[in-house]
């Protein structure tokens, strides 16, 4: 049987059956970018693939799911570890100008590009621990034209990249500094301007409360 790569003497996690379904000795067989067999080694076809590849007993696993991240995102908090580190409490970096009102500021500054150019690092990242699905929330933009931007840049990633990305409006992220005095006011707006805006452009798969 004709395949395109043949991946032997692998640990299979399949997720079926007990003990997460682990195959020992497993083999998996491409052809045409598809997998046409994974299973015990003994059980398999007589296969003539153009490539072998000795796995040498490593795991080879379904792709992994990364179902919480803030990959878009603009400037750094590194000063706020440092206060963390000298037990500075959330509440008082915050009060100090850190928090998710930092990274808000920059955000707002930053272009559609420059988003993306700043997510990929953090996507390869996960890539390499062999994940191929990635949500990812906005929440640092705070305003329409951000909260959109931001969207829109997380979209751009699996043009990027080979990966499947779930995009996720976290608008309610926290209140930002114009709106200190109002957060009812904040939340009607985000209600009645910002989330139907997103959701006409068909920018968010799902909504985050917080």
């Amino acid at each position: 049987m004709r395949c395109d790569r043949l991946w032997r003497d692998a640990r299979l996690a399949t997720m079926v059956g007990d003990d997460m379904g682990v195959i020992e000795r497993g083999l998996v067989a491409t052809t045409d970018g598809l997998i046409v067999y994974a299973g015990p080694e003994t059980d398999a076809p007589a296969f003539n693939p153009a490539e072998n590849i000795a796995c040498d007993g490593r795991w080879i696993t379904p792709g992994l799911i990364d179902c919480h991240t803030h990959l878009i995102h603009a400037g750094d908090r590194a000063r706020e570890f440092e206060m963390r580190l000298d037990g500075a409490s959330y509440e008082e970096i915050a009060r100090a100008g850190g928090g998710i009102l930092s990274t808000m500021r920059a955000t707002r500054e930053a272009s559609e590009d420059g988003l993306v150019a700043s997510a990929l690092p953090r996507l390869d990242a996960l890539i390499a621990e062999g994940v191929t699905t990635v949500e990812v929330k906005s929440g640092y933009g705070l305003d329409t034209e951000s909260e959109i931007r931001a969207l829109r840049a997380a979209r751009r990633l699996s043009n990027e990249r080979p990966v499947h990305i779930v995009t996720t409006f976290l608008g309610a992220h926290a209140v930002p500094p114009e709106y200190n005095d109002d957060a009812d006011g904040y939340v009607a707006m985000l209600t009645e301007t910002m989330l139907p805006d997103i959701a006409r452009n068909g920018l968010a798969d799902a909504v985050d409360a917080f």
